[in-house]
């Protein structure tokens, strides 16, 4: 052991003992930057003195205490040893005792006193140091540190760059996320790991850094020059940690990057500018569907939009065909290389050759840019005119005839349309003058143009888009001859909610509200059109209903049609209990269950057939070969991707018309309309290309509120949304709704064997001690099936549980719908149940409050005060017996019961958290029920015996002392 310890020693190697009876010569002063002292900063500045001494040089460090010990510098001009002496112990010291001060005169205590000194200490440092760099020729500086077993005392230099850091995003070797530091002096990036790091000081050999103190603190994150992140956290790591950074500095994200290879559309753009005042500059440019590019070499070319790096290949072959009809145009294009072409603007003028070269543009369908920044050329003064005339109509569709006049010179339609769709605002006439498009053109026509088919100067468009006419002059007595009068005065007087237009079904077992039959009526006058529409009330409004009484409605007038509701699976049975409840008269039949093979005979005997989304894609082959008076899609969001095989199985269904309910059309973006609009009624917003370029690229990318104002224009007629807050006055002041959940194969697996084993035991225990004895086994029973009803990984032990969930995952569609504006509870009874969703929300970074048991006085109050008047977090997750009684949380509307309880009391009692005084907003519950359970069995005994409901008392042995035997056996059958 003593041998190692001499072994390991630290030596100073450098300095030189003094020779006995030699003179010393001259003694120079230096500053020492010293790393092998100090534990509370990351180093010091000391004095070091130099002695030549027979042609070698010995070295003495002082340390620099006071001002007295600047008399080693007094060669040094008054301005350097000022600044030297604010770097003694003394001033330090006096530095450090002024923070003092400072900490203890603060608002805020977010760091420890000996943490705020140290940052106000390295601050004085780092400016001192900064006030010295300037002067690196006149001040010396060496450095002293531990390099293995020994301290060297090296000279050191200043740099008079100031590093920048940047970071990049790789996967190491074992495929683990990596952000690496990377430094950038002027220009040059090298990793973090080739320098040491002292504080705000960085060293590569023998030249220094000084970093930007806030750089210095954010280092301190990475002291390894870089971050490793598990893959159960690389979501929460880029959300929380590179998206903040990516705002203050470079971060090379191209690893998050999803490469696509792609075949894009090619276009070919020509844009026009002025040479030296004297030339007409001709450039061509290359679109490939939202890229665009100059012409250079290369057969790809990469380009990153929303998270993906498209690599395209480019057309080369049509690229070259554009530069040679450019270069065919005229014969000294041949010879011009440089990207463009260039003309004077007396060749560009003679013969006309501008206006043929144009007209051979808009004959290939290549658009002209840059035309308002010629000077040379000659503008038309005449004011444009546009005229639009009805020219006959077919069953879907009205014709438009457009003339446009500049002057005596006639603009044709197509040239005017390609103008307006490349958003050119002036077109070259053929007398060779440029005419000025009027930017009230394209607000007005612009889309009529768009949406509209030509044909020579005549526009064929749907009668789906004769909202487009408003804006045009005459548009109202346009649109009168392709849309009815009597559609027009039913539609004016639905908007008035004046009177009733159509009659609610007599054989409909509700009244409806106001806005219900309001909606109800939409629908019968959209049906009279066979236009197809999407009800998109608030969650709770009760599309369900509106939309049966429309169902009651046509099954009465088109007899022999059979209608189709396509639904999430969690809804299937909440359809067959709503149509009992309010359509008794209508047949249905559920085709679900895979023991139900397609039969369209089956079909033709029911009003209604209610399936779900999986089983239409996954019989679209026969399902496509029926044709459906109706085709009703619920939650209709979940065909927002056109990509989808789901969404392309459903728009593959046939039937006369169509409709879809959604509380969330529109969840990420606007693009999410584009599918549920195009089925209901298809060609409503073009193909899929152009709605993405015209309207969602505009709109969710710049905001653009004129497309947003043009898109609503369009979809006006066939979308109608309601929220809670416009239909306030016609609302209960609480809504109870109950959500049926429906298990997934492996929980129902779950559930079916805990069922089968305790009905069996459970019984015979009853028949041989009796009821009073088997009391505790029947409430172990019940409460273990509770909460598998609720997730299966709440049994403890048991190996075979599966972490499906089809109430957490029901739950989660929930919160992400509907929070929004609105405030939500969420209660359980069963605290593991609430980690779940505690978990999977900090999975899906949704934020929330937690409350339960364990939960301190003092911070329940915080946690309540918070919810109640802050935006923070918009979800609340209480257990029933810590926040059932006791809290007011009126900021919520939104309360979910995710188990339902014994005593219904105790349900109201969770409701009445936000149902109370001083609640200024209705308010919606939601039971969830999974199907075919016990939970579904308690409702059913609470509504058979009213006295039992009674008794289903707070306590569960009052409930299970009010079970007979045949109501144990119902509950586990």
């Amino acid at each position: 052991m003593s041998e190692m310890k001499k072994n390991t020693a630290k030596k100073t190697i450098i300095l030189p003992a003094e020779k006995p009876g030699k003179n010393k010569g001259a003694t120079d002063a230096a500053l020492l930057l010293d790393f092998t002292a100090n534990k509370e900063l990351p180093f010091t500045v000391s004095t070091l003195l130099m002695q030549e001494m027979n042609g070698s040089r010995n070295y003495k460090v002082l340390p620099l205490n006071s001002e007295q010990g600047l008399q080693d510098f007094k060669k040094l001009p008054k301005d350097i040893t000022f600044i030297i002496g604010n770097l003694t112990k003394d001033k330090l010291n006096d530095q450090k005792q002024r923070t003092v001060w400072q900490y203890n005169n603060r608002h805020s205590k977010d760091v420890s006193l000996k943490t705020y000194q140290r940052q106000k200490m390295l601050t004085h440092i780092y400016y001192r140091l900064q006030e010295l760099k300037p002067f690196s020729a006149i001040v010396k500086w060496y450095y002293r540190q531990r390099e293995e077993n020994n301290i060297t005392i090296k000279p050191a230099a200043f740099s008079n760059y100031t590093p920048k850091l940047s970071f990049e995003l790789m996967r190491t070797d074992i495929g683990m996320l990596r952000m690496m530091v990377q430094v950038n002096i002027n220009e040059q990036f090298f990793p973090l790991t080739d320098f040491k790091r002292h504080g705000f000081l960085l060293q590569s050999k023998n030249e220094f850094f000084l970093l930007p103190l806030k750089d210095m603190e954010l280092l301190n994150n990475y002291p390894a020059g870089y971050a490793d992140v598990p893959a159960a956290k690389e979501t929460d790591f880029l959300l929380q940690t590179v998206e903040p950074l990516a705002k203050e500095y470079a971060v090379n994200r191209d690893i998050l990057l999803q490469d696509e290879q792609t075949d894009i559309s090619f276009h070919a753009k020509i844009y026009l500018n002025e040479l030296n005042n004297n030339f007409l500059m001709i450039t061509p440019r290359w679109q490939y569907g939202l890229f665009e590019m100059d012409d250079e070499p290369g057969e790809v070319f990469t380009a990153v939009d929303e998270g993906k790096r498209y690599t395209i290949k480019r057309d080369k072959a049509a690229e070259k065909e554009v530069k040679d009809f450019i270069c065919g145009m005229h014969a000294k294009f041949a010879q011009q290389r440089n990207g463009y072409y260039y003309l004077s603007f007396t060749e560009a003028e003679k013969s006309q050759w501008f206006v043929k070269f144009y007209r051979k543009l808009l004959d290939k369908d290549i658009p002209l840019y840059g035309m308002e920044h010629l000077k040379h050329f000659r503008y038309s003064k005449h004011i444009p005119v546009i005229n639009v005339q009805f020219d006959g109509k077919g069953i879907d569709w009205f014709d438009l005839r457009v003339e446009i006049h500049y002057g005596d010179q006639k603009v044709s339609l197509a040239d005017l349309q390609k103008a307006l769709f490349n958003k050119q605002s002036f077109l070259l006439l053929k007398d060779g003058t440029i005419g000025a498009i009027p930017e009230e053109w394209a607000q007005e026509y612009g889309m009529l143009f768009r949406m509209g088919h030509l044909e020579k100067d005549t526009i064929k468009l749907s009668k789906l888009h004769y909202t487009l006419l408003e804006n045009i002059k005459d548009g109202e007595a346009i649109s009168a001859n392709a849309i009815t009068k009597e559609y027009k005065e039913k539609w004016q007087r639905l908007q008035q909610h004046k009177e009733n237009l159509f009659p609610v079904p007599a054989a409909i077992n509700a009244k409806l509200r106001n806005y219900q039959q309001a909606g109800f009526e939409w629908m019968c006058l959209l049906d009279e059109m066979q236009w197809g529409g999407c009800l998109a009330d608030d969650m709770g409004l009760g599309k369900t209903l509106q939309t049966i009484t429309f169902l009651q409605h046509i099954c009465r007038k088109y007899k022999n049609e059979t209608h189709l509701v396509v639904c999430p699976t969690s809804l299937l049975y909440n359809w067959e209990n709503e149509l009992k409840k309010f359509a008794p008269q209508l047949s249905y039949y559920i085709y679900y269950k895979p023991d139900k093979a397609f039969d369209e005979n089956v079909f033709k005997q029911y009003d209604i057939v209610i399936t779900t989304y999986g089983r239409v894609r996954n019989d679209i082959e026969q399902m496509e070969q029926f044709r459906f008076g109706y085709i009703v899609c619920d939650e209709s969001h979940y065909i927002k991707n056109p990509a989808a095989q789901l969404s392309k199985s459903i728009v593959q269904l046939q039937s006369r018309n169509k409709l879809a309910l959604s509380g969330t059309p529109i969840q990420n973006n606007t693009f999410d309309l584009y599918t549920q609009m195009n089925f209901i009624n298809p060609g409503l917003l073009g193909n899929r290309e152009f709605f993405k370029s015209e309207f969602s690229q505009p709109i969710d990318k710049r905001g653009d509120k004129e497309k947003s104002a043009q898109l609503k224009k369009i979809i006006f007629p066939f979308l109608l949304r309601r929220t809670k807050e416009q239909v306030a006055k016609d609302l209960p002041s609480k809504t109870e709704i109950t959500l049926w959940c429906e298990m997934g194969e492996e929980q129902r697996k779950v559930y079916d064997t805990f069922k089968d084993y305790y009905r069996e035991n459970l019984l015979e225990r009853i028949e041989k001690d009796g009821m009073g004895s088997s009391a505790v086994y029947i409430l172990e029973g019940l409460t273990k099936l509770r909460q598998i009803c609720n997730a299966p990984k709440l049994i403890k032990d048991y190996k075979d549980a599966t972490s499906e969930s089809v109430k957490l995952q029901e739950l989660l569609n929930e919160l992400e719908e509907n929070t929004g504006d609105h405030k939500v509870l969420v209660f359980s009874q069963f605290t593991g149940m609430l980690q779940l969703i505690a978990d999977a929300m900090q999975e899906h970074h949704i934020p929330y409050y937690y409350l339960d048991g364990g939960t301190k006085a003092e911070k329940r109050q915080e946690l309540v005060q918070r919810f109640q008047t802050t935006d923070e977090a918009k979800v609340f997750l209480i257990s029933l017996k810590a926040g059932g009684v006791g809290l007011t949380l009126t900021a919520a509307d939104y309360v979910y019961l995710i188990d339902p309880w014994w005593n219904p009391a105790a349900e109201q009692q969770a409701i009445d958290r936000t149902h109370r005084i001083g609640q200024q907003q209705k308010v919606f519950a939601y039971k969830m029920i999974c199907r075919d359970t016990v939970e579904e069995k308690i409702l059913a005994l609470q509504q058979r015996k009213k006295s039992l409901a009674e008794d289903i008392i707070s306590e569960d042995t009052g409930f299970i002392k009010a079970l007979s035997t045949e109501d144990v056996a119902y509950l586990f059958s």
